[in-house]
């Protein structure tokens, strides 16, 4: 019995030791691997050290400059993105003149939102608003449907000129608010 315990004791210091070792390696492996992270100065042919504030010296791949030309040629064909309008009317080809009228309206309503008329075969359709999401559209499908019950969002592909007020809009909001102030003294 007392043979065993003085085993045990020994194979108790053993795994310390065995700890001690492990810890020690570990430490040991961290400082050379923190060494590893340390950057030297590197000097390409042909490249000179200026000392100056304020400027910074860019070495890429020549593929990152390519990926980023393809981006940049494929965003500019794509002249818009998928989007949601609410559309407050569709009617045959013979209500071209109600499709108008039903924009004008709108306009009378809500003057400072967009309203679109398009003639997509067979039908004329009044869409308004240019939104990014469904749910940023619940707003003004809430607003529309008081004077418009059947009006519902419809996914659209938006331009990005749509999103930039013409001269006419703008001239008729400030036509607008110029009224209101009068009214209102």
């Amino acid at each position: 019995m007392i043979h065993l315990l003085v085993l045990l004791g020994v194979y108790k210091q053993q795994k310390m030791q065995y700890v001690k070792i492990l810890f020690l390696s570990v430490f040991i492996l961290l400082g050379v691997s923190s060494n590893a992270q340390f950057v030297e100065d590197v000097k390409f042919s042909g490249e000179q050290r200026v000392d100056s504030l304020g400027s910074v010296r860019l070495i890429q791949d020549d593929r990152i400059k390519e990926l980023l030309d393809t981006d940049k040629m494929i965003s500019s064909k794509d002249p818009g993105f998928s989007g949601y309008r609410i559309q407050i009317f569709s009617g045959r080809s013979t209500d071209r003149e109600k499709a108008f009228k039903i924009k004008k309206e709108f306009k009378e309503l809500f003057p400072e939102e967009r309203a679109y008329v398009v003639y997509k075969a067979p039908d004329f359709r009044v869409s308004v608003g240019n939104f990014r999401s469904k749910i940023e559209s619940i707003e003004l499908y809430k607003a529309c449907l008081k004077f418009f019950p059947n009006c519902y969002p419809v996914k659209t592909y938006i331009l990005f000129s749509d999103l930039i007020p013409n001269e006419q809009d703008l001239e008729e909001l400030i036509l607008d608010e110029e009224d209101k102030q009068q009214n209102a003294n």
